[in-house]
């Protein structure tokens, strides 16, 4: 067998590329290391803090991930919560996200985010066709995007639901307005796509027809935002500015930390509910 020879003029450079590479391989093991090691840490954290039977899943965002010690700021921090038992819903998916996280050296490294501060603090819940076909009394839910439709967001989406209505023998199917008003959620349907046998219109529309405070979802406090999203209706509800705890890092509202209109108990209430409490108060 003959061995490969490279000709002189070529081998420094060759021996210099194969350095290099071998350089930034070790660089990005290394960093790829350290990443792991903190979201692992962080999801353990946040596991105790918030009492989840299982770890959550965790990431923490930049490429790579040790540019933070110069910029000190992380892009992004993502935990994510599946199958969470929710009264009266079951299992629902529950995630939290980070953007612009202020960090210090020794919380890059370890994971801890104690009072780092974040320019947006959001919390979404996603009810899956499970969730909510058990809200509704059907078994085989389908959620689907209504034919050329994108999903959309904000206080109101839409979606096309299918299922067996209780007592039908067929499934019926209708497109449905998710609509935020205050804090309630109002699923109403549009059209009846599909009509089963010895059901009328008004029957189909009521079955797919639901309602609910959202302050009573594991949010701190009432959804901003509603939208379909990967067969799921989603729920969100979002803070600027603030400073992390690491409870706040828990998928879903544990500690009751804030008030029903979304302020911090102990915090000044907003200008409406002050002028609300002084027009009813007595005087």
């Amino acid at each position: 067998m003959t061995a490969l020879k490279i000709p002189g003029r070529f081998a420094r450079p060759v021996v210099a590329l194969a350095s290099v590479v071998g350089v930034l391989g070790t660089a990005w093991i290394a960093d790829s290391a350290i990443a792991m090691r903190a979201e692992h840490n962080l999801s353990q954290a946040v596991k105790e803090a918030s009492r989840l039977g299982t770890s959550p899943s965790t990431y923490i965002g930049g490429m790579p991930y040790t540019l933070a010690l110069v910029t000190k700021e992380v892009p992004l921090v993502e935990v994510q919560a599946l199958d969470v038992e929710v009264p009266d819903m079951g299992l629902v998916s529950a995630a939290t996200t980070l953007r612009d996280v202020e960090v210090s050296p020794s919380q890059l490294l370890s994971g801890d985010l104690q009072g780092a501060h974040v320019s947006t603090l959001s919390r979404s819940i996603s009810l899956d066709a499970v969730a909510l076909g058990r809200l509704l009394g059907m078994t085989d839910l389908a959620i689907a995007n209504p034919k050329n439709i994108s999903p959309t967001g904000g206080v109101a989406s839409e979606a096309e639901l299918t299922g067996t209505i209780p007592g039908a023998q067929e499934q019926a199917s209708a497109v449905v307005t998710l609509r935020l008003v205050g804090p309630e959620f109002r699923m109403i349907p549009q059209e009846v796509k599909n009509l089963p046998a010895g059901l009328s219109e008004d029957e189909v529309i009521e079955a797919f027809t639901l309602k609910f405070d959202t302050r009573e979802l594991p949010l701190p406090n009432q959804a901003t935002a509603v939208k379909l999203l990967g067969g799921s209706i989603s729920f969100e509800t979002q803070r600027f500015n603030t400073d992390v705890r690491i409870v706040d890092l828990s998928p879903i509202e544990i500690d009751g930390r804030f008030e029903e209109d979304g302020t911090e108990k102990g915090a000044p209430a907003p200008l409406e509910t002050v002028r609300a409490r002084s027009a009813n108060s007595p005087s």
